[in-house]
């Protein structure tokens, strides 16, 4: 008996996978932040250097010592006065500073010579500065051996100053026996060299000690931070120099220096020198 074969039912063709229909893209999109730019590399340089700067002017202004201006107004010859404490000394820079005298530490008590004294002598004659020369006085020491301490270091000729004491120690001698002692080195170095010496003291130490006492002596005063000092040039006071400040400024001297005025013209002090 013969047999049939049914044909294979087609089969559906499988379903597309269902889509969900996708969700409408909003038609205005949030803006995105803009990325802030980081200030250029110079910017930062730049910012250095004035930090810089300001930390320097500040320096400076607090914490580096100034030099004082060298001369007051008022005044037009002026001087300076050096001692191995100056060191090294330009005398020709010095000149050229308008510096036209000078005066040079020479002696101490009975015995001590500066160390730079004929150095600074030699230097301020060379560079043509009228100069003069002093001994710091020590009043626990003998007056007549302390002005022969002097004497037998300076060597003073015609166009010097005048010798000068430096009175700025006390002591404990009684006042008038203070003053005779003062006296007697005065006397004996004016005998030696023809010249009536300069006293030079500070303001306070000359009305407390010297006041009244000394008139016939050309005065040299020590007083700092004033407009102008507090004694002044009389018939009987023979004012001649005022040390306004220790803290000058010159060319050639390193640090600071005495800075001197003179009361007068330049042919006064030319007509103060040694004969």
């Amino acid at each position: 008996m013969a047999t049939s074969i049914k044909p294979p039912l087609k089969q559906a063709p499988a379903d597309k996978a269902f889509k969900a229909p996708a969700k409408r893209q909003a038609r205005t999109a949030k803006p995105r932040k803009k990325q802030q730019k980081q200030p250029p590399k110079r910017f930062w340089v730049g910012l250095a250097i004035l930090a810089g700067i300001i930390v320097l002017v500040m320096y400076v202004e607090y914490f580096v010592e100034k030099r004082v201006p060298a001369w007051p107004e008022g005044h037009t010859v002026y001087g300076i006065d050096v001692s191995h404490f100056q060191k090294e000394v330009d005398w020709q820079k010095v000149r050229e500073s308008e510096v036209v005298f000078a005066f040079v530490k020479a002696t101490e008590g009975v015995s001590l010579k500066d160390k730079k004294y004929e150095q600074n002598w030699t230097g301020a004659g060379a560079a043509g500065i009228i100069r003069g020369a002093y001994h710091f006085y020590l009043p626990y020491l003998s007056p007549k051996e302390q002005a022969a301490n002097f004497v037998a270091t300076v060597q003073l000729t015609s166009g010097d100053l005048p010798p000068v004491l430096d009175i700025e120690v006390r002591g404990r001698k009684p006042l008038g026996q203070f003053r005779k002692d003062l006296k007697v080195w005065l006397e004996q170095v004016e005998n030696a060299y023809g010249a009536k010496p300069v006293i030079y003291t500070n303001y306070k130490f000359y009305e407390d000690y010297l006041a009244g006492h000394f008139d016939s002596y050309p005065l040299w005063i020590a007083h700092y931070k004033v407009p102008k000092l507090s004694i002044e040039k009389s018939s009987t006071r023979k004012l001649a120099f005022w040390q306004h400040t220790d803290g000058g400024s010159i060319d050639g001297i390193e640090g600071s220096v005495d800075c001197n005025v003179f009361y007068g013209s330049m042919r006064d002090l030319r007509s103060i020198c040694i004969p």
